[in-house]
Parts: C-alpha cells; structure tokens; sequence
C-alpha cells in the first residue's frame, strides 16, 4: 500500500513538471502565425507543398518573396482573377482576412509564411499591417491581380 501511495505521488510529481515545462515562455507551444496559417490558409494552400490543393503554391512564390504591402493587401482583403506562379494559371479566389484578423495577427502570419515559404526577409510588423489598413479604410472588394501589380 506504501509503495503504491509513492508510486502515486511520484507520477503526480512527474506529470506536473512535465506540464509546467510544456508551458514555459522559454518553450513556446506553437512559432506565432503558423496556428492561424493552419486555421486560415492551409486547406487551400497545402502547408506541405504536395500540390494537393488548387490554389497557388506558396513555396517561393514572388506573391510572398514580392512587395510587403502587396503580401498584406492580399490578406486584409483577398485576391480575385488568373494569377500566374511559377509559370502555372491559377484562376480562383482568396477571400481576405481583415475583418477577422487583427494587425498583429495577420503580422505574425505573415512572417510565418515568408519563414516557411519565402527567402531570409525581415519580420513583417503590426504597425505595418495598420498603415496599409489604413491606407484602404472603404475597402470591401477583392484586389484584382492588376490592381496589386501597379502597387508597389
């Protein structure tokens, strides 16, 4: 019966440092964006590049390589019409995430996604996201590819 009550309280013991240690802001649970790139983007854009999905890959693609702003444009209001990556058409429709997204969450993604996708780029910033926010406040329809291509 001792034995068993050691056994216990040892297990109890292991099993809540192992939690405390899962937890720790030294070890954080998930790098910041890829959640929401899984909730939001993956479906469509297969996060393990098998080409399974029909929208356009992301893997080096100038889409996420390109303009910063033009990446955020994307994401707070979406894309319409052919779009043409890596010398493949792709004619489909990426709804935007501004209306459900904040700043620092379409940032985080962001960075994410040229982490994993892109080329070595600086973190995309909150701040960022805000000015080109603020820059489109009547905003309600999707950007044309063209419309994207004559902004810088």
């Amino acid at each position: 019966m001792r034995q068993a009550l050691l056994t216990a309280g040892f297990c109890g013991v292991l099993l809540a440092g192992c939690s405390l240690r899962s937890a720790s802001p030294a070890r954080p649970l998930a790098e910041p964006g890829k959640v929401s790139f899984n909730n939001y983007c993956s479906a469509c854009h297969q996060y393990d590049e098998q080409g399974m999905g029909e929208a356009p890959p992301l893997d080096k693609s100038p889409w996420v390589t390109g303009s910063e702003e033009r990446l955020i444009r994307i994401v707070l209001h979406g894309v319409r019409g052919p779009i043409e990556v890596h010398g493949k058409t792709y004619n489909r429709e990426m709804p935007g995430f501004g209306q459900i997204l904040s700043n620092a969450e379409i940032a985080a993604m962001l960075s994410f996604v040229r982490k994993r996708f892109g080329e070595p780029s600086p973190e995309i910033l909150a701040t960022s996201v805000g000015q080109v926010r603020e820059a489109t406040p009547g905003r309600t329809e999707y950007w044309s590819v063209e419309e994207l291509l004559a902004e810088p």
